[in-house]
């Protein structure tokens, strides 16, 4: 009988320490959201490098809502989780988590979208300025005179909306009409964009810089629907939709980040970290406009 009770404690310690080896080796993903396939990509980068490695991901979205990401921080650290990789919600408040996860042992590298506050291991992104400075330019070239301008940006607060903002308005050298949120959201995007053609009698010519591709497309919707002749569209992100829309001529262009490449290159930072060795603190991914004639 003693014998036995010494192998069953010996197995359920396997079990045990076997448990707690799967627990210690995760992952975080703490994404701003999975409703927009940008984020989904960066994941499916993430994964690509894990899947060759001891590590499983642990990924969670929080629909653009900044309490539910702190909820969902405070989830990974109770994990246990090894590392977080994070997208922000919000770039200015999200720095009370970061300290909360340094406090627990976790570090964290951000991902597309930096944070104000808060110790991170590296911060992986495009240049979000050069970004949309290059969507100055090229809107600037195409844009006919005495066109009515809009500028779409995303939710206030993340680090990517004031970033491509401050891009767009320092390169940009004629009037901008009007500049409104629309968080990111296509259908938000298509009824500000809507309310700014009717409040502008617009008719002919138009230009618009969207900081997403998801707010580009609903101001399509929004100029289509409204039969408005001569219209520029720009978006951010070169999403499948978007890259559809300018073969077919309704939008003009989008600046193409690598959300792929992003969530590789974040992946294997935090190995590289994880594994003991030195590691960059901010890692640029490249951009590029895209036309129809690219």
């Amino acid at each position: 009988m003693k014998r036995f009770m010494v192998l069953l404690l010996a197995v359920l310690g396997v079990f045990g320490l076997t448990a707690c080896q799967e627990q210690e080796m995760k992952i975080g993903f703490a994404a701003s959201t999975f409703t927009n396939p940008f984020f989904n990509d960066i994941e499916d980068g993430i994964e690509a490098v894990l899947a060759d490695s001891d590590y499983t991901l642990v990924s969670l979205g929080a629909d653009n809502d900044a309490t539910k990401q702190a909820s969902q921080i405070e989830d990974l650290i109770a994990q246990k989780v090894k590392l977080i990789l994070l997208n922000p919600v919000d770039s200015t408040t999200v720095g009370t988590k970061i300290a909360e996860a340094n406090e627990a042992g976790i570090p964290v590298i951000t991902v597309d979208r930096s944070a104000e506050t808060g110790e991170v291991v590296a911060h992986v992104a495009s240049d979000n300025v050069a970004g949309g400075q290059m969507a100055a330019e090229y809107l600037a070239s195409v844009c006919p005179v005495g066109a009515k301008t809009l500028q779409l940006t995303g939710q206030a607060g993340a680090s990517a909306a004031i970033d491509r903002q401050a891009g767009f308005e320092g390169e940009w050298s004629l009037v901008i009409d009007q500049t409104i949120t629309a968080s990111w959201d296509r259908t938000t995007a298509q009824n500000v964009t809507e309310a700014f053609l009717s409040a502008q009698a617009v008719t002919d010519g138009v230009c618009i810089f969207a900081a997403n591709d998801e707010m580009a497309l609903g101001a399509v919707q929004a100029i289509e629907a409204a039969e408005i002749t001569n219209a520029f569209i720009v978006g951010f992100d070169a999403i499948d939709d978007a890259i559809t829309a300018i073969e077919a001529g309704r939008m003009s262009a989008t600046i193409a980040q690598q959300p792929v490449e992003i969530g590789r290159v974040a992946a294997q930072i935090a190995l590289d970290y994880l594994d003991g060795q030195t590691v960059e603190t901010d890692i640029p991914v490249a951009l590029a406009v895209v036309t129809k004639e690219e």
